[in-house]
């Protein structure tokens, strides 16, 4: 077991709120490697983009890639895994940890807490990715909430300032600074960013331990039981036109929609959906997939999102074959 700081596996946390990037920060990472080796920990393995030429093998929770990379699942232990690979004769260079945008990233330090007293990791950084062009859009909770993350946070990625008004980039950052006076912020779109900077920097352990202090008396519920989740699954072919009215339809009761469709007019294909706020996107498939259904997935506000509703609307656009 390792005890110097200096030689115990770096820990990265990327958190952030629904659809701020957070997958899109993790691919950048892992097409960014250039043959160091990663063991990043995701929530949703279907939102990670890998080329099957990349990978060497694929278990029920774990994708190891031939770069030396590995992806995990969230749904296993974490404490547990992460010290699994913390304590490889060969340990990865660094480990970084994607939370889910419903869940407060502040609730991962005790997790951390104990793996650092154990002597196996130490935090390098705490990244938040910040959705510019939503932030303004949501509610207040919901603003203060990430604003309170972003404070705890080293370093936050301005994200999606290529579809973010200057004016509104410039209240932001105004805003950013008096709320968040310690933490650096970097303007990006997609994530577009040298990963060295991301996993090269150096941040002040007291400075650290003074704002998680300030920060502690702070309002610090269960964000995750304020959010529900609708989600459904089918055979049947999806009406592409009516699909499209059902993603106009959404915004009003989620924040956030995703999934993999198959339409009737394209049986073989597969398509990715992603909904965040009122923006949409269908793009087709990068890689082959195997499953036969069409899947959509929603979190919304608890109150808001109404599964009835969504329900009755999703059998509309399905295609009795």
């Amino acid at each position: 077991m390792t005890s110097k700081a200096k030689d115990r596996v770096p820990i990265i946390t990327i958190g952030g709120f629904l659809g701020s990037g957070k997958t899109t920060l993790v691919n950048r990472i892992l097409s960014q490697a250039y043959g160091k080796r990663y063991v990043v920990f995701v929530n949703d393995f279907g939102a990670i983009n890998i080329d099957f030429e990349k990978i060497e093998t694929i278990e029920e929770n774990r994708i190891s890639l031939k770069n030396g990379c590995v992806c995990c699942s969230l749904n296993d232990d974490l404490v547990a895994g992460v010290a699994d690979f913390a304590r490889q004769d060969i340990p990865p260079e660094a480990i970084i940890i994607e939370a889910s945008g419903v869940s407060d990233p502040r609730a991962l330090d005790a997790s951390l807490d104990m793996l650092e007293a154990a002597g196996l990791t130490r935090l390098d950084t705490r990244l938040y990715v910040l959705d510019a062009y939503e932030f303004g859009q949501l509610k207040f909770e919901d603003s203060e909430y990430i604003l309170e993350c972003a404070a705890l946070s080293d370093l936050v990625l301005l994200n999606k300032v290529d579809i973010t008004p200057d004016e509104t980039q410039a209240e932001l950052i105004e805003t950013f600074n008096v709320a968040a006076p310690y933490t650096g912020l970097i303007p990006t779109s997609f994530c577009s960013i040298d990963v060295s900077v991301l996993m090269s920097r150096k941040f002040d352990i007291a400075e650290r331990a003074e704002k998680k202090q300030k920060y502690a008396i702070l309002k610090n519920t269960d964000h995750s039981k304020q959010y529900e989740r609708w989600g459904a699954e089918t055979e049947l072919l999806i009406d592409r036109e009516k699909f499209s009215e059902f993603a106009k339809f959404l915004p009003q009761y989620c924040y956030r929609a995703k999934g993999i469709l198959r339409f009737v007019d394209s049986p073989e294909t597969h398509y990715l959906f992603d909904l965040v706020g009122y923006r949409a996107t269908i793009e087709i498939a990068k890689e082959p997939l195997k499953t036969q259904l069409s899947q959509v997935v929603a979190i919304g506000a608890k109150g808001i999102l109404n599964p009835e509703k969504i329900d009755e609307k999703f059998k509309t656009i399905l295609h009795d074959q």
